[in-house]
């Protein structure tokens, strides 16, 4: 099968090829060596399934009926159900998808004037753990395929009213999205395929913890922009919050930022999670700003969304307007994320609440 290993999951046919897993080179593949066809009827089917959103191979009018009927034996076009959708009072609003194995995730629409972004999940769950982060709790029930990554912005583009489209899409939602390397970078070339979904990699960006040493393969394989998650300005106060500082620590973190290719007109986002009486202090904003000497990046500070059984405290406006404008006063750039779906549990940290079902079977990988 191209593009890596079969998942045998409740609901799917393990034999059956799955056309939204494949980016252009897979299927083009897969045409060639699976069905003996030629190259250029990979280019009809994938137009068929991105541009046209085809679901069902009988769709697609151009391709003979014998080559339908072959892929109708061979292949299938996977779709994600919408378990949920909430609109929060702001314009937000949450997808929960129930996937065929029973597990769920959820993506966030987030409207700002004339941008429209989309925030995306990489994996069931996550293994991180970071101590602020809902999601972590979980702990990792499996990676998502690329269709499962891919279906996401499509499904939601399919759902928009005529006239809107998605602007930027961004992999800050459930799971920690290079853990699970090939079928997210899969997935950016699709979003990014003139020929699919056709987003600028200007317009996409990945977000880690800090796996070190998948930061560099990304830029390697992809021109999307990075956000790396530091949330503390010491060796010690990071590994309260992240457990991946074990790992990698944060000097090997901030070296590889640096190492980072980063575009011409391009910068690394650092997110930081404030959090009230733990790294939002002046003495915080000086000691990141050392850390980030060398890394040509802008700061994004998100103001801890408060939950229910995490003593973790939201930091005041004041200490937040200040940890931003010594940053400003020294001529990095810096931002204040805008708390958005806090009414439906869409906020940052917070996705992974709502739960619809337990799935019935365990994912089976094999070669």
């Amino acid at each position: 099968m191209p593009n890596g290993r079969c998942k045998k999951m409740i609901g799917e046919d393990c034999t059956l090829v799955d056309m939204r897993d494949l980016n252009m080179a897979g299927l083009e593949e897969f045409v060639v060596e699976q069905l003996g066809e030629k190259k250029y009827r990979a280019k009809q089917i994938y137009q068929w399934i991105w541009r046209h959103r085809a679901t069902s191979f009988d769709e697609m009018s151009n391709l003979s009926a014998p080559l339908r009927d072959r892929l109708n034996e061979v292949a299938k076009i996977s779709t994600l159900d919408v378990a949920t959708k909430l609109e929060s009072v702001d314009g937000t609003v949450k997808y929960l998808w129930r996937l065929a194995d029973g597990y769920t995730i959820e993506s966030v629409l987030i409207p700002d004037g004339e941008r429209l972004t989309l925030c995306i999940s990489s994996q069931v769950g996550c293994a991180m753990k970071c101590s602020f982060c809902l999601t972590g709790d979980m702990g990792l029930k499996r990676h998502l395929r690329t269709a499962e990554i891919i279906s996401q912005p499509l499904q939601v583009s399919a759902d928009l009213p005529e006239g809107e489209r998605i602007t930027n899409v961004v992999m800050m939602g459930m799971g920690e999205p290079l853990h699970n390397f090939e079928s997210v970078v899969t997935a950016l070339d699709i979003m990014l395929d003139d020929h699919a979904l056709n987003l600028s990699h200007r317009k996409v960006t990945v977000s880690t913890v800090g796996l070190v040493p998948m930061m560099a393969k990304l830029s390697a394989r992809s021109p999307v922009n990075l956000a790396i998650s530091v949330n503390a300005t010491s060796e010690e106060q990071r590994r309260q919050v992240m457990p991946i500082t074990h790992k990698y620590s944060l000097e090997d973190l901030m070296q590889a930022a640096r190492d980072f290719q980063v575009g011409k007109r391009k910068k690394i986002t650092i997110e930081f999670v404030m959090m009230g009486g733990f790294n939002d202090t002046l003495e915080d904003a000086e000691r990141l700003y050392k850390l980030l000497r060398g890394v040509r990046a802008l700061v994004n500070l998100i103001p801890y969304n408060e939950n229910p059984g995490r003593d973790i405290r939201r930091p005041s406006d004041e200490s937040v307007r200040a940890f931003q404008h010594y940053f400003l006063d020294r001529g990095l750039q810096c931002t204040v994320r805008t708390t958005r779906g806090m009414d439906i549990s869409a906020a940052c940290g917070q996705l992974g609440k709502a739960k619809v079902e337990k799935p019935v079977t365990n994912t089976i990988e094999e070669e």
